[in-house]
């Protein structure tokens, strides 16, 4: 790992645990063990620090994950999308912490949109697929349960999540 990187990973668990608002650049340094100075060289300011972090959160999130969704089985892809947050909350729990706390950050919230942004048009042709009445419909509810589980996840302990996990997906089946 070189030292942007490094200063970042520092940066994440900090803003993570701490808030933006709450971390100095000195905490990071010192967090980093690099100077100070250093983290204004790769970065510039805070501010483009966090950019920085969020945007290669989501490409790093978004590389890993090519081809977990598959399209050609419906029920599978719902299943899969039902689990997502958990599984990446798993993967990356400081990440996702960081995204709850930056609900409000214009480029966390753009970032976001865009990551979720294929998800209700894949559910809307799964749902179509299993001949639901109005998959549409069951495509924007079931990524509202997406959104609470994915701020559940990141917030607290994700203890009784798995069984709330099997408990949405008996709701969906093949037959609608």
């Amino acid at each position: 790992m070189n030292r942007k990187q490094l200063i970042a990973q520092a940066a994440l668990q900090l803003f993570a645990e701490r808030g933006f608002e709450n971390t100095s650049t000195a905490l990071i340094a010192k967090a980093a063990e690099v100077s100070e100075a250093l983290i204004f060289k790769h970065f510039g300011n805070k501010d483009h620090l966090l950019d920085y972090i969020i945007r290669s959160g989501y490409k790093r999130i978004i590389e890993q994950n090519r081809g977990r969704l598959p399209e050609n089985a419906p029920l599978e892809l719902i299943y899969r999308i039902i689990d997502l947050p958990y599984t990446l909350v798993q993967e990356e729990p400081a990440f996702w912490k960081l995204q709850n706390r930056l609900v409000d950050v214009p480029v966390a919230r753009t970032q976001h949109e865009r990551f979720l942004q294929p998800l209700p048009g894949l559910l809307t042709t799964a749902f179509q697929q299993l001949g639901y009445q109005q998959p549409d419909k069951e495509a924007r509810l079931l990524m509202l349960l997406v959104e609470v589980l994915w701020k559940s996840l990141a917030t607290q302990d994700p203890a009784d999540i798995p069984e709330m996990l099997a408990f949405i997906k008996t709701k969906y089946s093949s037959q609608a």
